[in-house]
């Protein structure tokens, strides 16, 4: 039996391994119950001294090229605003040299905050989901994405490009799917989603996450 996150990946096994029988197409399930989501957007903001009126973007993952996080860092300053804050919460321990990289980059600008680890424990990730209001994922090149359905997990309306299992997994009511081959397409959903209705992607990106529930 072998078993793929989406169609495309299906479509993939079918065109480069010839396989066609016992393929199953089944979803990655959600995260809802695996991480605690009990602290409050203001009691996450005052705790990482987040102003309350500030608009925050988030990257959370694996500090690795594909990732493409030094590409977000360029698309932000070019697109933010004194208001504006983007979180790094990257796991450096697959890729040490590349997340020391990227905490170099954002030394460069007090509106970038980077936070690496070896290790982050699950209690940890509600701090810096319920501190943001979006999470920004602009993969380089992915088939699907745990990080992805990580941050659908919390409600948080999301930017991703249009590749992978990726459109197969949100749509324009939940976020913005940008297209990777456009240089200004990462810049132009940075700005595009600040004059979004975040209440109702938030609720969209949550019924997503629902329906991805492991029965």
């Amino acid at each position: 039996e072998v078993i793929a996150h989406c169609n495309y990946a299906a479509d993939l096994a079918r065109r480069y391994f010839y396989r066609t029988d016992h393929l199953h197409v089944v979803p990655h399930g959600n995260y809802i119950d695996a991480y605690p989501n009990l602290i409050s957007r203001q009691d996450a903001r005052r705790e990482m001294d987040i102003p309350e009126s500030a608009f925050v973007y988030l990257f959370v993952g694996n500090a690795r090229p594909y990732k493409g996080i030094e590409r977000l860092i360029q698309a932000y300053r070019k697109t933010s605003d004194k208001n504006c804050i983007l979180l790094l919460m990257m796991r450096k321990g697959l890729n040490p040299e590349y997340a020391e990289t990227i905490e170099r980059l954002a030394e460069e600008d007090d509106k970038i905050r980077a936070f690496t680890s070896s290790f982050f424990a699950t209690e940890e990730f509600q701090l810096y989901m319920n501190a943001s209001d979006v999470a920004v994922l602009p993969f380089v090149d992915v088939l699907t994405s745990g990080s992805a359905i990580l941050a659908l997990s919390f409600g948080k309306p999301i930017l991703l490009p249009n590749i992978g299992c990726l459109p197969e997994l949100v749509d324009e009511t939940m976020g913005h799917l940008f297209n990777p081959k456009d240089k200004t397409g990462l810049e132009t959903a940075l700005r595009e989603i600040r004059a979004r209705d975040l209440k109702a992607a938030s609720h969209s990106a949550l019924q997503r996450a629902k329906e991805l529930h492991w029965d």
